[in-house]
């Protein structure tokens, strides 16, 4: 499998929080690849279950991503926006977007000029300053655009750099639906003593109520949530930031510590390196809701780092993707019928 050429397919589908139907249509496309029961349920996540077994792990990406909503449109045609689940609004000014009515319309993010700015040149833009722009008048957008449709950035497929890197918009989660889909592949080739059910989980970026309302329905015995962690930057405090080239593992008194434990001995079964990052409280993935879904889920988390996270300009190593997908297989095929007893925290 391409991973760049699925990366790419789900990163070119909308899919803003709340509104993940057309990537949820290509995360289902590829779940058929390798599964004969693929399902969504009612809050739009996307299910495929392989083997019949248990224990059932529960794999969790989330296929949502994060953008702007309309609020108000001017008599000119300029676009009021805020918004949606988390843009950083200090990248807008400049972005090529797309706002999603009637019919797609390419636009752009404009703001007042620096020039234009009575003392505050220097001063950092807030989202209620800045305008979509796309070159409609005020009658002509009104037929096509309303209040609360959604905007997107651009719907390009990610720029390839050097090293083995990509980088585009919402690498934040769909690189990780991606790592899904190549797991679906590698299992495909083995035989399991267990089930495992993929979820392309809803709404994260809002708070998780779509991978609550997936492990609630599904019920696994555990679950293996796949989302990323922050890569070193320049300026950035070492301790809240991982090497691009590695997987990170979560561990903390948020995480089911013997979980963490079986998923570091798959990566060292695997002979990959990893880091290891410390969730002091709540992880904020989708764990937070899945550990404490029904009677408790036993829950771990794999992360590759990303640059520049909530940007259209989110950087990702292919090379570490690929590495968390072996970690995940190596530590589903880890699973035999004395998984209670390696879980069991009653010693």
């Amino acid at each position: 499998m391409d991973m760049y050429e699925v990366i790419s397919e789900l990163v070119t589908a909308p899919g803003v929080t709340g509104n993940e139907d057309c990537a949820a249509d290509v995360a289902e496309k590829y779940f058929r690849r390798f599964s004969d029961n693929v399902w969504r349920d009612c809050s739009g996540n996307v299910f495929a279950r392989m083997g019949d077994k248990k224990p059932a792990i529960m794999l969790i990406a989330h296929i949502d991503e994060i953008g702007m909503a309309v609020t108000d449109i001017e008599e000119n045609g300029m676009l009021h926006i805020r918004s949606v689940a988390g843009v950083d609004p200090r990248v807008l000014p400049g972005s090529n977007v797309v706002v999603h009515g009637r019919e797609r319309i390419d636009g752009i993010v404009g703001a007042i000029p620096p020039h234009l700015i009575l003392g505050g040149r220097d001063k950092a833009y807030k989202i209620g300053d800045m305008l979509c722009d796309t070159g409609l008048s005020g009658e002509s957008v009104r037929k096509l655009v309303s209040v609360g449709d959604m905007i997107t950035f651009a719907l390009e497929a990610p720029l390839k750099l050097k090293n083995d890197s990509i980088s585009g918009k919402s690498l934040d989660d769909r690189a990780l639906v991606a790592v899904m889909i190549e797991c679906m592949e590698m299992l495909s080739r083995r035989r399991l003593d267990c089930s495992v059910v993929m979820c392309a989980s809803t709404q994260e970026e809002f708070s998780g109520p779509g991978a609550e309302v997936a492990a609630y329905s599904v019920a696994p015995d555990m679950a293996l949530i796949l989302d990323v962690t922050h890569a070193e930057m320049p300026k950035c405090d070492e301790f809240d930031a991982y090497k691009l080239d590695k997987p990170v593992i979560c561990a903390g008194g948020n995480m089911h510590p013997k979980m963490t434990k079986l998923i570091c001995d798959a990566a060292s079964e695997a002979g990959i390196e990893y880091e290891t990052e410390v969730a002091m409280g709540f992880s904020g993935t989708d764990a937070d809701y899945v550990q404490m879904t029904r009677g408790g889920i036993p829950t771990g988390v794999i992360s590759p780092p990303v640059k520049y996270m909530h940007t259209p300009v989110e950087t990702i190593s292919i090379d570490t993707l690929k590495k968390c997908a072996r970690i995940v297989v190596e530590f589903i095929a880890s699973v035999h019928e004395d998984w209670e007893e390696k879980l069991c925290l009653d010693d």
